[in-house]
């Protein structure tokens, strides 16, 4: 069985405690660390407590983490599994030039295929789409993939990434994970202005919409639905409500996450778009996300095909979160209502969320709730 620890303390020697509890459980053969950033944990220090720790791991700081039914600015998140876990580092995410697939076949050169892949990234890196673009390309779709992005909503890029051999940072970790899993991704929500096209867009910056200056338009948009007019000032807190759909081939939406807009009136986002890419705006209420969370994990559960899962890690993200505000619980709620009192469910509020359906393409996705049956 999994060993779940969990510690509501900013502490270091908190970790270390939770750490050691989860090592020493019997059958328990790697570690996934999810600690908050609200730790602030001093980096040197933490580099020496992972240093120390024998068994494989993988990990990130996040903005939140999920436990306990809830969202926490501070503590951690130790689980124990009884699955061999064998990591591989990809290193410079925001590296304009990098031949994703090359690096990528060159690092796992050694590494046995799976049925379930780990992806860490740094969730403020500015190539995170190619990078999740080239590990499909190289593993396929007989792999589950499940992750999402690490990091700090001060949207400071820092080390933020936890391996082996200390914190790592605008790199992305690959963990083969020796064991089954099931999964599933849902996001609820609606359009309200639907096929706009990027006509200008350099990685996760959009600057043009419609061949006009991309906030002009975005604002347009957003007033007509939003009770206080959008602004630089405002901007976050308002866009939270507001994000893009991509539309894809089948007529799914991958959702995209604007954060911020430039002094030229470009959109800032979680992720890359592409030029030709058309979006909707979106917009939902609470209740549709608790709806839309409950179902996704009810499809995960149709996949585990009647075997008992050890545990429920949950990636959501760190904005939808910020956007349900005290309902976020609900969500939570509603995912353990489906899978079972007997499975724990906890896990990370990220900055963008990496998934396949089971079967489909491997997507980086924002506003979005992956659940995984391990």
């Amino acid at each position: 069985m999994s060993i779940f620890q969990f510690t509501s303390s900013p502490s270091l020697p908190a970790l270390v405690d939770a750490i050691e509890k989860a090592s020493s459980a019997p059958g328990v053969r790697s570690l996934m660390i999810l600690a908050a950033d609200g730790n602030d944990y001093d980096g040197e220090a933490l580099d020496a407590v992972l240093s120390r720790v024998e068994l494989p791991l993988i990990g990130g700081i996040f903005p939140q983490i999920v436990a306990d039914s809830n969202a926490h600015e501070q503590g951690a998140v130790v689980v124990g599994l009884p699955q061999a876990l064998d990591t591989r580092v990809i290193n410079g995410l925001s590296d304009a030039d990098a031949d994703f697939e090359e690096r990528i076949d060159e690092a796992c050169a050694d590494l046995e295929g799976s049925a379930t892949m780990i992806l860490l990234v740094d969730g403020l890196a500015r190539r995170i789409a190619a990078l999740v673009d080239a590990v499909y390309a190289v593993f396929g779709a007989t792999t589950n993939f499940l992750g999402g992005g690490a990091g700090s909503l001060s949207f400071q890029q820092k080390p933020c990434l936890l391996t082996n051999a200390g914190r790592v940072m605008d790199a992305a970790i690959i963990g083969m994970l020796d064991g089954a899993s099931a999964l599933a991704v849902g996001h609820g929500w609606q359009t309200i202005d639907p096929d706009h096209r990027i006509t200008l867009v350099s990685g996760n910056v959009i600057r043009e919409i419609d061949d006009r200056n991309a906030f002009a338009v975005y604002r347009e948009i957003v007033d007509q639905h939003s009770a206080m007019a959008i602004d630089a000032d405002n901007f976050f807190e308002i866009a939270q409500a507001f994000p893009f759909g991509i539309n894809k081939l089948g007529g799914e939406m991958v959702v995209r996450d604007p954060i911020a807009v430039t002094e030229d009136g470009a959109l800032v986002c979680v992720g890359e778009l592409s030029e030709g890419d058309f979006v909707n705006i979106l917009t939902a209420d609470a209740n549709q996300l608790v709806w839309a969370a409950g179902e996704t994990a009810a499809r995960a559960v149709q996949l585990t095909k009647n075997t008992q899962p050890e545990v429920a890690l949950l990636f959501d993200c760190i904005s939808r979160a910020l956007f349900m505000k005290t309902h976020f619980h609900a969500e939570v709620d509603a995912i353990e209502a489906v899978v079972g009192a007997d499975v724990p469910v906890c896990g990370a509020l990220v900055l963008g969320e990496i998934a396949n359906s089971g079967t489909g393409y491997l997507e980086f996705y924002n506003k979005t709730t992956v659940v995984s049956l391990l």
